[in-house]
């Protein structure tokens, strides 16, 4: 990632700030820039099983640049937050609501202008707490999951053994707990990445091998469990209560989050935009493909914020 900002001029530091800023005893980062002195802001919510850093913090540069205040953050379990690396959609879905507070309360930036951007099952819980709450006044739904299903293994026996060690898991990990075993370790574990024919809790042709690329090391296991929660994870009916200016970004190479299914989303939004854009699903955090996605979120946050 760091080549790719030398390619194209990392934003001046000289032109944003940066501060932690603590949300329920866990850290997130705020990039304030220097003009305007009361900017709108961004909440970035990662993608599923991603560490907001090596992910986001090219994105986050970027919007300081432009004038929006960015609050990055790291999901419990993941990044700066040690836990065990459960996906889980109501944890996720908690954790943004905290942080959305503590945008909205961060005395250097306008928080009544407020923009929510998420990437795949980030961006289903960004859209919906814009449905349940009127602080959110625009959303960015990059290659969004709104089925958390989608993400098992598409082949059937790899989906059946996961869920099956996702069911076993549930007391395995209550027992380790007991004996004290670190979280990290406890219980039944699965890879958080793979492709569509393997046990993993994101299971897609590439995506074990672009995760490692973005992140520069091997991305890890989760709980089996996490099988489940996705699983039962379905926000397919919420997002047509989403009532504040939307765009959704497809991947017309997206293995993660198909564009037809983002398409189909997108119409279920009353005030929403579509935009394609000819990447796959991990490649439009780094390089190239980042800056042609980065054009079309800030063109639209210019619009709505």
């Amino acid at each position: 990632m760091s080549g790719s900002h030398a390619r194209r001029g990392k934003p001046s530091r000289y032109a944003f700030s940066t501060r932690d800023v603590g949300i329920d005893g866990r850290q997130a980062h705020l990039f304030t820039p220097d003009r305007p002195t009361d900017a709108p802001v961004v909440v970035l919510a990662p993608g599923a099983g991603l560490p907001w850093r090596p992910t986001l913090e090219a994105t986050a540069e970027r919007f300081a640049e432009r004038g929006y205040a960015a609050l990055a953050f790291d999901h419990r379990g993941f990044g700066s937050v040690d836990g065990d690396r459960l996906l889980s959609p109501g944890r996720q879905r908690a954790d943004l609501d905290a942080a959305i507070e503590a945008a909205r309360d961060a005395p250097e930036v306008d928080g009544d202008r407020l923009g929510v951007w998420g990437m795949d099952l980030s961006a289903g819980t960004a859209l919906a707490a814009a449905a349940d709450s009127f602080a959110v006044d625009a959303v960015i739904a990059r290659f969004p999951v709104l089925d958390g299903a989608t993400l098992l293994p598409s082949w059937l026996r790899p989906r059946l053994r996961g869920l099956t060690r996702g069911v076993a898991d549930y007391p395995a990990s209550a027992l380790g707990r007991l004996r004290g075993v670190d979280a990290d370790e406890r219980g039944v574990r699965v890879p958080l990445f793979g492709d569509a024919s393997e046990v993993a809790a994101v299971a897609a042709t590439g995506a074990a091998r672009d995760v490692r690329d973005l992140l520069g090391r091997e991305p890890g296991t989760t709980p089996a469990r996490s099988l489940v929660k996705l699983q039962r994870h379905d926000l397919s009916s919420v997002v047509a209560d989403v009532n504040c200016p939307t765009l959704f970004v497809a991947g017309e190479h997206d293995e993660v989050a198909p564009p037809e299914a983002v398409s189909a989303a997108s119409e279920s939004v009353r005030d929403a935009s579509l935009v394609r854009v000819p990447s796959s699903h991990y490649a439009a955090l780094a390089g190239v493909e980042l800056e042609r996605t980065l054009n079309h979120e800030l063109a639209f946050l210019d619009a709505e914020l």
